[in-house]
């Protein structure tokens, strides 16, 4: 098939963003084209990584082109499992550890033809291939799997963005059920991680997906010049980017919970959603590090009204706690 810039949308990168949803209902009679595939992985081929060296790359599987389906669903947790089989395409993000040792050369060799590597920073030859290269290749797989995996969350990042801008939902999924199990199932060398599953295609459910999801409090998250010390938003900034599109209107909105039901009724799922104590939720609520709307903050006072809610499990308890404090963290806050 043919494809012409007229036919894609003129999305800004903020209003993309903005859009940008976790979708977990998918058109199961919708396939995504190919073209829309393809720019989601140029997106993130286009993706910032160190040296040039291209660690990330992919696997595009659909249940028709593969006769690994059932190994896959293996692999990926049981809630997971329902949107795995409705959506349109399974992308399996991977990690390659020896394009840090095997291309660090070409890589930069690259950049330095492009004009991105220059004498003004220091850069020469000799030094890079007796003192740079050199380094770079004795690190620790342990050390470049973090180092890459971090720059594939990267190209992963900028392709769940370029999938909003077209109208296609995704998801990411761990795959940890099974560890190891995708490498296994698609005979992959050592070398190779995978780092993230993702599902796309067209969302069934409403594409704003009921709502921008609630975030800590932006200068609860970042800080200015020294841990602690927050950096304020400037004042009129949210509603500037809320008029761009990347702020909107958070969670739940009206009829989320409506549009919910109607898809378990269509599916023959169950429907409703999962409650929290009433004690947790009052106390997630009186949290200000999290920045709740009125939309959440109403959803609450509904669900604790209506009562019939959960306590924590005894078994979880002496679970939760003994995590909590391997991390020192108190878990009185959430146990009290």
């Amino acid at each position: 098939m043919s494809v012409s810039a007229s036919d894609i949308q003129d999305v800004s990168v903020l209003q993309a963003i903005g859009n940008r949803r976790t979708i977990r209902y998918y058109d199961p009679e919708r396939k995504v084209e190919d073209w829309k595939v393809q720019t989601i992985l140029q997106a993130a081929r286009m993706a910032s990584c160190q040296g040039n060296i291209n660690a990330t790359e992919a696997i595009v599987v659909t249940k028709e082109n593969t006769d690994l389906w059932d190994d896959i669903e293996e692999c990926v947790s049981g809630f997971n499992v329902q949107m795995i089989n409705q959506a349109s395409h399974l992308i399996f993000w991977l990690t390659n550890l020896n394009a840090w040792y095997g291309r660090a050369n070409d890589g930069l060799s690259t950049l330095a033809l492009s004009g991105a590597l220059t004498k003004y920073h220091g850069w020469n030859y000799e030094f890079t291939m007796t003192q740079t290269v050199p380094r770079l290749m004795s690190f620790p797989t342990e050390r470049t799997d973090a180092l890459l995996r971090f720059e594939t969350g990267q190209a992963v990042g900028q392709a769940t963005v370029a999938a909003a801008s077209l109208g296609i939902g995704s998801c990411l999924l761990a795959f940890g059920r099974k560890p190891g199990g995708v490498e296994k199932a698609f005979g992959l060398a050592p070398n190779f991680k995978l780092t993230w599953g993702m599902v796309i295609g067209y969302p069934l459910e409403d594409a704003k997906g009921g709502g921008q999801r609630p975030r800590i409090k932006f200068e609860k998250l970042f800080h200015d010049g020294e841990y602690g010390k927050p950096l304020p938003m400037i004042d009129g900034l949210a509603e500037v980017l809320g008029e761009k599109g990347m702020i909107q209107e958070q969670a739940p909105t009206s009829g989320r919970f409506e549009e919910i039901d109607r898809l378990a009724e269509q599916f023959h799922r169950d429907p409703g959603v999962v409650s929290w104590p009433a004690k947790e939720i009052k106390r997630l609520i009186a949290d200000t590090d999290w920045d709740f709307g009125p939309n959440i903050k109403k959803r609450a006072e509904e669900v604790i009204a209506g009562g019939d809610l959960p306590d924590y499990p005894d078994e979880m308890r002496e679970t939760f706690e003994k995590l909590m404090s391997e991390h020192g963290i108190d878990a009185s806050k959430y146990l009290s």
